[in-house]
């Protein structure tokens, strides 16, 4: 607005301004400690500094860390906050080790934008785990106590056990494992151990077994045969040469066998092996096969497998056999293809009937589809005939003949739960005489699975139509069962309990009820137990053995100590009703056992200097879990130290309060050597004192002044850094104020002075400082610091109006 000077007439004229939003965040590391112990808390602080034009308001977030302050916050154009965080650190910690912690901030508006730092703490380890001289092997020891009432005659006695597994060497070339299990001192069951003793070695591409395992030749030939004997291999770059010699100990028919073999590698993943398998019978003994050796056998085979592409791959084998009195052949295929979206695999094995392999006249069929429509629904497909005449241990006894097909989809109606529908028919033969079952079946099936909080909840229905081959009579079988899972306070739970009825067995529409739960507890790290009960099991499933009731116990008594109760109500394999007890009581030994030395003890000697302070004598030195005390002289001595990476450090107790090391503490050393030296100084610490001194400049000569708002006024603050190149402490503080830097170590020093988003009418007069420190001394300095006054200026000149006058022509 102006004023006409002779008129005295006004104008005025209105302008908008539009000043653009600028965001400009900075954060960066200001403080964190250089070092600090296992267990101690890490704390760490942040400048964060809005340098924008607009309010911003921020998000603080640590993926390692607690940050101290509230995670939401909101800061003005131009203001700057310190941030902490803190992390309490493990006492456990067996190594030492670095430790990176993160703060990172973002704007609600744009959290693409994120803002980061990182600060780096060595963390020393109080309980350090010491290196070995000695490269040791894993090696366990245990002595066992089992009793078991078996049919009404109890047995009991000890058996022991030792396990090792590990390697000879620290390259880790020579690989060794053995086990040795005394007999077993009642009933053989799965849930106790049989008479077992070996020892295997291997060398690179050298290998070589003695003693018990499932020594098998090929698929067709010798697929598992449980026996004592030796076994050899050696790998050449892509042909592979080997044999083992097998008396087998739970197969009556089969005295010796010896097998030989060549495998030639095409590339990676194909390759071809021929291979030749003697079998000498055992003679006058009682057949337990299903077809009689009169004579010794002869079995060349071939096996192959080729990689067709990287998503086909297809097996075979063929093999024949011959005794003195008949001849046989077998063969195997099988394919795998594994696609996207389609997965299936088929398997069809024939042997004739004068086969003297593992099968004998007998053919197999395996096959499973699987195709995925969607992310949330499949349809699948599994067919499956068993084979019947194979010439198994008699360990344990047979699964049932089985010959099924089963197809349906699964629906995946929630992330968390799924549907699955099935179809087909079954048929179940009892292998073992008197047969409890045989029996053929069409069913539809229905399954769901579904989490609901913390349980894990299965329902499945099954519908059948059954045809009982052993009674001549057909029914209809249905089965409910549901179970319940969860896992609370370090415990999980499961429950399980089904209905049925059924005419598969002996009575038609006969109804059965089976249920059960098992609990497994970790009480904590040292302890653990289980409990398992189930009322009955399935006609199908009586050639095992069946636990009706169990309870496991473990404790750890103390490192490498362990001990272990067990006890079980249980159905031997073959029963349906006689129940049988068994417990057993375990202690085990853990051993490391040295075998191979791979270092000598070195020893760290050195003096601690006198630089000016009261004494050097009966300071303590901590070199990882290792002490030393100084004598009068400041000598001291580490002896018999493993060799590695250590820090050096000194208990500041036992010392003066203000004295400090000629070098920064802890020191990290490298002890290789057998002797090594490392003197160090003592002295006493400096300081460095302050003051920054606010000036305001007055003068001024303007016509106008641009008048402050003083309710918005400030305290301004800068940042002070002190570093000696090693070291760096650094400072916020605020104009008037006194600031210090204590415990320093004497010698050179600079001192630079940051503006921290000093206002722009503020002028560091100096911002650098380079100071000398010599031992006990406190240096002072003065921070300067000219505050200028902001002016407008206008220009008074006066402003001429006038008009012109055009007359009209007429």
């Amino acid at each position: 607005m102006e004023t006409d000077q002779y008129d005295g007439s006004r104008f005025t004229k209105k302008t908008d301004v539009i000043v653009s939003g600028s965001r400009k965040l900075s954060l960066t590391a200001l403080e964190a400690p250089e070092f600090i112990r296992a267990g101690e808390t890490i704390k760490a602080s942040f400048l964060l500094k809005n340098s924008g034009n607009v309010v911003e308001n921020l998000i603080l977030e640590s993926k390692n860390a607690i940050v101290d302050q509230d995670t939401y916050l909101s800061m003005q154009p131009g203001e700057a906050k310190v941030i902490t965080i803190h992390k309490i650190t493990s006492a456990e910690l067996g190594q030492n080790e670095y430790q990176n912690l993160n703060l990172s901030v973002y704007s609600k508006e744009s959290p693409t934008e994120n803002q980061s730092a990182y600060v780096s703490i060595k963390i020393i380890s109080v309980k350090p785990v010491e290196d070995d001289i000695y490269h040791r092997l894993s090696v366990a020891t245990s002595l066992s106590f089992i009793g078991m009432q078996n049919m009404g005659v109890y047995q009991d006695g000890f058996q022991g056990e030792v396990y090792g597994k590990g390697s000879l060497d620290k390259e880790n070339k020579n690989n060794i494992e053995f086990h040795a299990v005394t007999e077993n001192p009642v009933e053989f069951n799965s849930f106790t151990q049989y008479e077992e003793y070996f020892i295997n070695y291997k060398r690179d591409d050298f290998f070589v077994h003695l003693g018990d395992k499932n020594y098998s030749a090929s698929y067709l030939t010798e697929f598992a045969r449980y026996g004592r004997g030796a076994e050899v291999r050696y790998d050449f770059k892509k042909v592979s040469l080997g044999g083992f010699y097998n008396h087998p100990r739970f197969f009556r028919d089969i005295k010796d066998e010896f097998n030989m073999y060549s495998t030639f590698k095409i590339r990676k993943e194909s390759e071809i092996t021929a291979g030749y398998l003697y079998k000498i019978p055992r003679k006058g003994e009682m057949n337990f096969g299903n077809i009689r050796l009169d004579s010794e056998a002869h079995l060349p085979y071939t096996t192959a497998k080729f990689k067709i592409s990287k998503n086909i791959t297809v097996s075979g084998e063929l093999a024949y056999s011959k005794t003195d009195t008949m001849e046989g052949s077998a063969y195997m295929l099988q394919t795998q293809a594994t696609f996207e979206r389609l997965n299936g695999s088929v398997l069809y094995m024939r042997a004739s009937p004068q086969f003297a392999g593992y099968f004998t006249n007998t053919s197999t069929f395996n096959g499973n589809l699987q195709y995925r429509i969607s992310n949330r629904l499949n349809v699948f497909a599994n067919y499956m005939r068993d084979a019947k005449n194979f010439q198994r241990d008699t360990l344990f006894l047979a699964a049932p003949y089985r010959n099924y097909l089963q197809y349906g989809l699964q629906y995946k109606y929630l992330s968390n739960g799924f549907i699955m529908l099935y179809n087909g028919f079954q048929k179940y033969q009892d292998r073992l005489e008197p047969k409890q079952f045989d029996y053929y079946e069409r069913f539809f099936k229905v399954s769901i699975d579904q989490k609901i909080g913390i349980f894990q909840v299965n329902l499945e229905s099954q519908f059948g139509k059954t045809e009982n081959y052993l009674t001549g009579f057909s029914g209809n079988s249905s089965f409910y069962t549901a179970n319940l899972s969860f896992e609370r306070l370090k415990t999980s739970f499961n429950i399980y309990a089904s209905y049925a009825i059924t005419s598969r067995y002996q009575l038609q529409n006969q109804k059965q009820v089976y249920y059960g739960a098992r609990i497994i507890s970790r009480l904590s790290d040292k302890t653990n137990f289980s409990l398992f009960y189930q009322n009955n099991y399935m006609p199908e499933e009586y050639f095992k053995d069946r636990n009706l009731f169990e309870l496991l116990f473990h404790q750890q008594i103390f490192p490498g100590n362990e001990l272990d109760l067990s006890g079980r109500y249980s159905l031997q394999r073959g029963e349906l009703g006689n129940k049988d007890f068994i417990f057993s009581v375990r202690y085990t030994l853990r051993l490391h056992v040295p075998v191979q030395k791979i270092a000598d003890y070195t020893t760290l000697s050195g003096n601690i200097s006198n630089l000016g302070v009261r004494k050097t004598e009966g300071i303590k030195l901590m070199l990882g879990s290792y002490l030393s005390v100084t004598d009068k002289n400041g000598n001291y001595t580490f002896k018999n130290i493993i060799p590695g990476n250590y820090y050096l450090e000194i208990d500041r107790s036992t010392t003066d309060i203000n004295d400090i090391s000629s070098i920064s503490l802890p020191a990290s050393l490298s002890l290789s050597n057998k002797e090594n030296i490392f003197n160090l100084g003592l002295m006493t610490a400096s300081g460095i004192e302050g003051t920054i001194q606010l000036t305001e400049n007055e003068g001024s000569y303007s016509f106008a002044k641009l008048q402050l708002n003083k309710d918005k006024k400030k305290k301004e603050s800068i940042i002070i850094e002190a570093t000696n190149g090693e070291q760096t402490y650094r400072k916020i503080a605020f104009i008037g104020d006194t600031f210090d830097f204590t415990y320093l170590r004497p010698g050179d020093w600079k001192v630079k002075i940051y503006r921290n988003g000093l206002d722009k009418r503020y002028k560091i007069s100096v911002e650098n400082f380079d100071l000398t420190l010599k031992p006990s001394e406190k240096q002072n300095i003065t921070i300067h610091i000219t505050k200028q006054q902001s002016e407008i200026k206008y220009q008074q000149e006066s402003i001429k109006v006038g008009y012109n006058e055009i007359k009209k022509k007429k």
